[in-house]
């Protein structure tokens, strides 16, 4: 009996314990009773004497089925109480469309699965609706499919929360997009029908929308951009709608754009695809507030600068807002990241990355509208009737780069490796990626992927390019040179790592003069001299302290005339070299006119009339040598935060004299003139690694050949030159510069 009574407690405490189906719980109470009955029964058919000790044994049992029953009614009873779970559902991920990780928006209303409504939400009833089901959730209301009982009409009410409605600064709010949007009439403008604000009804019945938001369809897929400039194109009309009614809308971002379905007919946007949302926050054109936390209101990922300051808004406001959700759509990333407070302060301090620069394949005209709509002064950013005009005048299309010549430059990314700048450091073209392969590739129009970007490169008068890879380093093997066409194709590759004749253990530099390569080869001290088709031609140089030995080499250049220049970080000094390798002088500079100590040079350039540039590090300053060895003009040059001070500068100048000089593994372009004024300070958004000037063929130009130097005139034209003519110092080592 004992036993029997601790079975039926561990049943009991089971039954407790686990909710096991009803169909189970009943088949299971049926068989135990059954064999209790047999139990007791079969025993005593036959002989009667047994009966009256059956009954003292059944009552022992009895009780025994008696509390399992009972646990059994207790287990029922409680598993029918608990409110059924919904199956979870798996999340999935959606297809990756090489965008950056998106920042963590404002909780917006996202649409919930229609069968999972809880019995409070069916109770919702309102006297001229029947609710159906609800389609989004919010933090602050929900949003439900309902029927207008008069005429049938399928409408989605947006309903608050109760415990909000007790906050008169929140309903007022609420209501105020109810007012807003029965003013306006525009099909990219959602319609309201009607609103009721008196207890016990609050909701705002609007037009019910088949298809998903903006924020969803940019989170499965990028857009195209074409698909992008329409969407743009439609929201910039709606809003020019809003601004003529004196309302600014202060909230635009992807949530509250929604693109219905079957929007795009043939790569068209039809008329209503798509619809500009929730203008809860909307207010007349100069007005500014406070929500009632306290909190500036809007979407700090899309709040212009004033809006995040707290100052005064306007129309210019939503031209700002649109221009990062044009960012957005067109680039596949936000144009700022990161908590609320960081957010918050790039809007105000920082630029973000143009377009063009995060996705090389944005049209050019595309990039610069939106860079011209999120402008920080509001004063700069154009009207909605310009982006209209612009969009209409076509942004699709790319401008044709058929400048004379480029800034050639390489950065420290897997797209755009290799770029073309024109001469206002404007991007304007990609030649080549960087990859994991030294695949040749670029084929079928594809661009040609280098295994490591390059850090020296040096044109040629027929458009070509010579690059210079560290590839090595990681562990391949190769050539460490390369000929790439105008267009980026590789033509040649020379040069192998190695000690042997011709090889490379460290390529720092490379020059290109009347059809010969030079190539300064940091870990050897010695300058190695190619052929324009990759022949190893001569060596010099070497290990020392001057008189045609380095110290620590570190840039070359090299002049049209065939002089070729070294600089020297270790002996502090530029030496110069005629095209066969023999050394004809030195520049360097006294640290003070009482000193033999000489200054620390930390970069070099050179034009095109043979006029050298030389970075004077304790000066801070560029000094320009012109060719015939005379003193020219002085050029500041500070270096930046974050710039390594270490690190050579690469100093390129223009046909017009004017210098562009970053430091290597920095990101900031400067441009300097002729006449030593700052023009330009441009971020690349990348560390730059190699710059060049490079000469661009043109057609129907007969373009000189490989051994025959280009003059600037020829180029130009004769109203053009600049320099002088260069001169020959005599040979020897001539007293350092008192400067």
């Amino acid at each position: 009996m004992t036993v029997l009574l601790m079975g039926a407690l561990f049943v009991v405490g089971l039954l407790l314990l686990i909710r096991f189906p009803e169909r189970v719980l009943s088949l299971a109470v049926a068989v135990l009773t059954l064999g209790l009955v047999a139990a007791l029964v079969v025993p005593a058919l036959g002989n009667a004497a047994q009966w009256p000790g059956m009954l003292e044994r059944a009552q022992g049992a009895l009780v025994v089925l008696g509390v399992i029953l009972g646990g059994g009614l207790i287990s029922l009873h409680h598993t029918q109480a608990l409110p059924a779970r919904p199956a979870r559902r798996k999340q999935v991920k959606p297809p990756s469309v090489g965008k950056n990780t998106r920042v963590s928006r404002s909780p917006v209303a996202t649409l919930a699965p229609r069968s999972i409504l809880s019995s409070a939400q069916m109770e919702l009833k309102f006297q001229d609706y029947e609710v159906m089901d609800r389609i989004g959730i919010g933090g602050m209301g929900s949003v439900y499919r309902a029927r207008r009982n008069n005429d049938g009409r399928i409408v989605a009410l947006k309903v608050p929360q109760e415990k909000y409605l007790a906050d008169a600064k929140f309903v007022k709010r609420f209501y105020r997009e109810a007012e807003v949007l029965k003013r306006f009439s525009h099909p990219n403008i959602v319609r309201v029908y009607d609103y009721r604000m008196q207890d016990p009804e609050h909701y705002i019945a609007m037009e019910f929308l088949d298809g998903e938001s903006l924020e969803n369809l940019l989170e499965d897929r990028s857009m195209g951009f074409s698909e992008s400039v329409q969407v743009i194109r439609a929201l910039a009309d709606a809003l020019r709608h809003i601004h003529m009614q004196n309302v600014v809308h202060r909230d635009i971002k992807p949530g509250n754009v929604m693109i219905l379905k079957n929007a795009f007919l043939d790569g068209k946007l039809r008329e209503g695809g798509v619809k500009l949302m929730d203008f809860g926050i909307a207010v007349g054109k100069v007005l500014t507030r406070l929500t009632m936390t306290g909190a500036r209101v809007g979407t700090p990922i899309y709040m212009a600068p004033e809006q995040a300051k707290g100052n005064r808004v306007d129309a210019r406001s939503d031209v700002y807002s649109l221009g990062l959700l044009a960012y957005e759509m067109v680039s596949g990333q936000t144009a700022f990241r990161g908590s609320y407070e960081a957010v918050v302060h790039q809007q105000v301090f920082e630029t973000p990355k143009p377009p063009k620069q995060v996705r090389l394949e944005v049209p050019s005209r595309l990039n610069d509208l939106i860079l011209h709509m999120i402008e920080k002064d509001p004063a700069q950013r154009p009207t909605l009737d310009e982006v209209i005009a612009r969009i209409d005048a076509g942004v699709l299309s790319d401008e044709v780069f058929s400048d004379p010549l480029a800034l050639a430059m390489s950065v420290q990314e897997k797209r755009g490796a290799v770029r073309l700048l024109d001469l206002h450091g404007k991007l304007r073209a990609s030649l080549c990626d960087h990859g994991n392969s030294a695949r040749t590739g670029g084929g079928n129009g594809a661009p040609q992927t280098l295994p490591s970007v390059p850090n020296a490169m040096a044109g040629d008068p027929d458009g070509n390019l010579y690059i210079t890879l560290q590839e090595y380093r990681q562990g391949k093997s190769g050539a460490l040179i390369r000929k790439l066409s105008p267009q980026g194709q590789e033509l040649l590759a020379f040069g192998p790592y190695g000690l042997g004749e011709g090889e490379l253990l460290q390529p720092l530099d490379i020059a290109f003069t009347q059809g010969h390569v030079y190539v300064l080869d940091g870990e050897a001290h010695q300058v190695m001299v190619y052929s324009s088709a990759g022949q190893f031609v001569r060596r010099f140089g070497g290990r020392g302290h001057g008189l045609g030995r380095f110290d620590r080499p570190r840039r070359l250049v090299a002049s049209a005339d065939g002089h070729v220049y070294v600089l020297d970080m270790g002996n502090n000094e530029v030496q110069r070299f005629n095209a066969h390798g023999e050394y004809l002088s030195r520049y360097a500079f006294r640290l003070d006119r009482h000193s033999e100590g000489l200054r620390p040079l930390e970069g070099l350039g050179i034009d095109r009339s043979g006029a050298v540039y030389i970075v004077d590090g304790a000066a801070r300053k560029l000094r320009k040598i012109e060719a015939d060895g005379t003193p020219g003009v002085t050029f500041p040059l500070d270096t930046l935060v974050g710039e390594l001070a270490e690190a050579p500068w690469l100093i390129s100048v223009g046909p017009e004299g004017q210098i562009y000089a970053v430091r290597q593994g920095g990101q900031v372009l400067r441009t300097i003139s002729s006449a030593g004024d700052p023009i330009s300070s441009r971020d690349m958004y990348a560390p730059v690694q190699a710059m060049t000037m490079l000469d661009r063929p043109q057609a129907g130009v007969v373009q000189p050949s490989a051994g025959k130097p280009v003059s600037i005139a020829d180029r130009l034209g004769p109203d053009k030159v600049v320099g002088a003519k260069s001169t020959l110092n005599p040979s020897g080592l001539p007293a350092p510069l008192n400067l």
